[in-house]
């Protein structure tokens, strides 16, 4: 699986693209032609310095819309195993609970483990900001985990 098959078959790269061809399109290589209709650049060239520019941004655009996906997969995995390991305890510690204590069990969990991973945000960007250049130098791991998650 090729990083071209990725970015076709994901829904948000492809509006994302869409988006961003057409404000391009209509902001900078507007804004281009009308500046330099009055010089004898021809159009041609005009056309070229618009693609080279909607690549660009777009290929910044994606590398940011797979972080910010490996980044909310971190997350949940850290609030799962929180979450996990308070549910454990306490249901070790009372050795069984009810259908009420559960549904508190569950809203106090959550916002434990949001408040938890919330406070080691910094730290957390860190670990998937190295396994974002791990997974770089492997496109072929890097294809199954964005595919996957």
């Amino acid at each position: 699986m090729t990083q071209i098959d990725i970015e076709s078959e994901d829904p948000l790269i492809q509006a994302m693209k869409d988006d961003i061809e057409r404000v391009i399109t209509e902001e900078v290589c507007g804004s281009i032609l009308t500046k330099v209709e009055s010089n004898k650049i021809s159009k041609k060239n005009i056309s070229l310095e618009c693609n080279r520019r909607k690549r660009a941004v777009i290929g910044l655009l994606v590398i940011s819309v797979k972080t910010q996906r490996l980044y909310f997969v971190l997350r949940s995995i850290f609030m799962g195993l929180i979450g996990a390991f308070i549910t454990f305890t306490v249901i070790l510690y009372l050795r069984t609970i009810n259908f009420s204590q559960a549904i508190f069990l569950g809203i106090f969990v959550f916002t434990f483990s949001l408040m938890f991973s919330r406070l080691f945000d910094d730290q957390i960007v860190s670990i998937s900001m190295k396994i974002i250049r791990f997974l770089e130098k492997h496109d072929r791991l890097k294809g199954i985990v964005l595919k996957v998650f």
